[in-house]
């Protein structure tokens, strides 16, 4: 029977279950960006989208709209969500690098 056909009729629980061998201390090598750069470049974007946000509930205060309150309201929450996710970001960035 062919490779193909074995593993289908396999169960869901039957795969589940598989384990792939490793040897101990082996780390699976990983393709593409660094984990640093990938780090860094997470902590300048959740900046970006932060400020930016913070920038747009101001400028919904500006507006002569009869919702533009709370709209800047809705907007400043968003704001304060990404802030917060910056924040996290920049500790847990700050802790890898002195442990480096």
């Amino acid at each position: 029977m062919p490779k193909s056909k074995k593993q289908q009729n396999m169960s869901a629980a039957a795969r589940a279950n598989r384990s792939i061998p490793v040897t101990p201390g082996a780390v699976p090598a990983r393709r593409g960006v660094s984990q640093n750069s990938n780090a860094t470049t997470g902590l300048v974007m959740g900046a970006i989208v932060a400020v930016g946000c913070w920038f747009v509930a101001y400028t919904f205060t500006l507006q002569e709209s009869p919702n533009r309150y709370l709209f800047a309201g809705m907007m400043a929450m968003i704001a304060l969500m990404w802030s917060i996710s910056f924040y996290v970001r920049l500790r847990k960035w700050q802790r890898r690098r002195q442990t480096n």
